[in-house]
């Protein structure tokens, strides 16, 4: 069964219980009398069944499409219309049992005494038909509007989830050819090294392949994998820039966004800088505490300005949107520049699920 069709029965499984119960309180109520008892169960079925059958037909098949195609005010002129096709029907039952008690397959009743004309019986009954109409299709209006919320939040959750998606697989691939191409650097210089490295690159990639498929992983793993990403930077720069990281995290099982982090920290090995005196330097520092994780990254500017292609300005902008989808109004970025200095903080206000 569809959630559709589910939905669809949901409601009208409380439409008839509710019908059922007004027959029941005005079969109760009802202290007409009648000489047959018939005659009794006629005017109630008589009644009911105008006002169901009408009022079915307005919740399953006039409101749906009004509230779909955002024409409201249109139903309220098919309300009173329907209002009166109501009065009409029970006019029409009124007659046709008059009609059985005049020849006589009936006793006579207050149905022939209190005969009303169609005017008449259309005033007598407006009020109570309109009223039957705005409360069992304001129940619908309610119900329909709950269900199109419903609807949009997944189709939002879907969107976000392609998003995320679509951002991670332009990461992955930007990060895998840097480190394949360090790779290939080192093999023509030191096979040793070329080997410590692709072991190296092994850990990376086994966290791509399985880590990037995971909604959140611990901070534990995700410092492993940017670990191995600084040390693969080390055994590139080799003695000519200085590296520090520092790592202080209260618990390691606390759940983030995986490869979340590591496009700020490669952007500091790519526009890390030199100058003639001194060498360069890239520092790390990722804190976690309670709810909150804070990531700091510093490296040095040359004071020339060399020209990059866009790929780092790509790489920052889908990590912004990426925060912007998984951690809404929950991070702070904030990047101080300079001619010789690059410093990014970012604090993200993360849970602690287990």
């Amino acid at each position: 069964m569809t959630a559709r069709k589910y939905q669809f029965n949901q409601f009208n499984n409380i439409f008839f219980l509710l019908w059922i119960m007004i027959t029941a309180l005005l079969w109760a109520l009802d202290d007409s009398e009648y000489p047959w008892v018939i005659q009794k169960v006629l005017s109630g079925v008589s009644l009911i069944v105008a006002l169901c059958s009408t009022t079915y037909f307005l919740c399953n098949y006039i409101l749906p499409k009004a509230i779909h195609r955002n024409r409201i005010l249109l139903v309220l002129g098919q309300i009173v219309l329907l209002c009166l096709v109501q009065g009409f029907l029970l006019w029409l039952f009124q007659e046709g049992i008059v009609l059985l008690e005049a020849h006589h397959v009936l006793p006579i009743s207050e149905f022939t005494n209190e005969r009303e004309t169609f005017l008449t019986t259309l005033t007598n009954t407006l009020p109570a038909t309109i009223l039957v109409n705005l409360g069992f299709g304001g129940l619908k209006f309610y119900y329909e509007h709950g269900k199109l919320y419903q609807q949009h939040l997944t189709l939002q959750k879907a969107h976000l989830e392609t998003q995320l998606q679509s951002l991670q697989a332009k990461i992955t691939p930007h990060f895998m050819f840097n480190v394949l191409n360090h790779i290939h650097i080192q093999i023509q210089k030191d096979t040793a090294l070329a080997s410590s490295l692709l072991l190296k690159y092994a850990d990376i990639l086994r966290y791509q392949l399985y880590g990037v498929d995971k909604e959140l992983v611990c901070i534990d793993e995700e410092i492993a994998f940017i670990y191995n990403y600084i040390e693969v930077e080390k055994y590139r720069w080799v003695n000519t820039l200085a590296v520090t990281h520092l790592w202080e995290i209260e618990n390691g099982k606390t759940k983030i966004a995986p490869l979340l982090l590591i496009i700020f920290i490669e952007n500091a090995f790519k526009h890390v800088g030199r100058s003639t005196d001194q060498s360069g330097y890239v520092h790390i520092q990722l804190q976690q505490h309670n709810n909150h994780m804070v990531l700091e990254v510093s490296n040095s500017k040359a004071s020339i300005k060399k020209h990059h292609q866009d790929s780092s300005g790509m790489g920052l902008k889908n990590a912004k949107q990426r925060l912007e989808l998984l951690y809404p109004n929950q991070h702070q970025l904030v990047i101080n520049e300079t001619d010789t200095t690059y410093q990014m903080t970012l604090t993200i206000l993360i849970g602690n699920e287990q």
